[in-house]
């Protein structure tokens, strides 16, 4: 059966709650809606690698401000900038866990804009998210997105098989003095994710307690660093896996020479 818009619309709403709920700390459920949201914005996610065509969400202001202030465990109410970015780290990640379990496996969803809403598109779905005791997140959802098929790329002929000739045996003594990889392919190292990191003085991280923001210079687009002790070995998207925070490698930092580089500690 194709993977049809409201199955789009499922997908997020499932997977937004996942979300919320992982950052919040507690649980969050959604569901259908009968109440549309106001004077809120709307996320254009743009599909890429493997579909096509937008989908757009518009959320409530009201319950996103409401939701921002209790992410950042805020007294006072959140500054526009930060509602729009916590709105943008979430949408961010949901489009990166929508992605891994089938048949959206290999897709890539960017978000293309964050707006204030307006008119909503046709065939529009409303739709709801729950936190504990707070005001229900309305959404309104609307779009023309889709699977596309993959190209299919022909199978190389392969080339009649040559008669392989015996290696030279090595005498004993002439093993290198590195040890083989597979020596040390069971031993356990310490693997951290890295999301950035910034100087301060002394004085600003004495006066830190709860409610206080660090900027560690990074925009929520960037990629975090892997690194395996201090060496770093890829880069990659945080995505949300089961209610729990994962990352997406995206790209691996010269993979032989770090490998070799790992290998050289034993």
């Amino acid at each position: 059966m194709p993977f049809t818009t409201q199955d789009w619309i499922d997908r997020f709403v499932t997977d937004l709650a996942d979300v919320i709920g992982a950052i919040g700390g507690e649980a969050a459920t959604a569901g259908p809606w009968t109440v549309a949201p106001a004077d809120g914005w709307v996320v254009v996610l743009r599909a890429e690698q493997g579909s096509q065509g937008e989908l757009a969400v518009e959320f409530d202001r009201i319950a996103t401000e409401a939701l921002a202030k209790r992410i950042m465990a805020m007294d006072t109410d959140p500054p526009h900038p930060m509602v729009v970015d916590t709105l943008k780290e979430l949408c961010a990640q949901t489009a990166g866990s929508m992605v891994l379990a089938p048949p959206l496996v290999g897709v890539k969803l960017a978000i293309a804009s964050i707006a204030r809403a307006s008119e909503a598109g046709p065939g529009a779905v409303l739709a709801q998210i729950t936190v504990a005791d707070a005001a229900p997140l309305a959404l309104r959802m609307w779009g023309d997105i889709a699977l596309v098929d993959s190209p299919r790329v022909p199978m190389p002929v392969p080339a009649p098989a040559m008669p392989a000739r015996p290696a030279p045996s090595l005498p004993v003594s002439a093993s290198s003095d590195t040890p083989p990889l597979d020596l040390i392919l069971d031993i356990d190292l310490p693997l951290t994710i890295r999301f950035g990191q910034a100087e301060m003085p002394l004085r600003v991280i004495a006066a830190l307690g709860p409610g206080s923001v660090i900027d560690l210079g990074r925009s929520p687009d960037d990629p975090v660093d892997v690194l395996v002790g201090n060496q770093l070995v890829a880069r990659g998207e945080v995505v949300i896996v089961g209610g729990n925070y994962g990352v997406r490698i995206t790209e691996l930092i010269n993979p032989a020479p770090g490998i070799r580089s790992l290998e050289d500690r034993f």
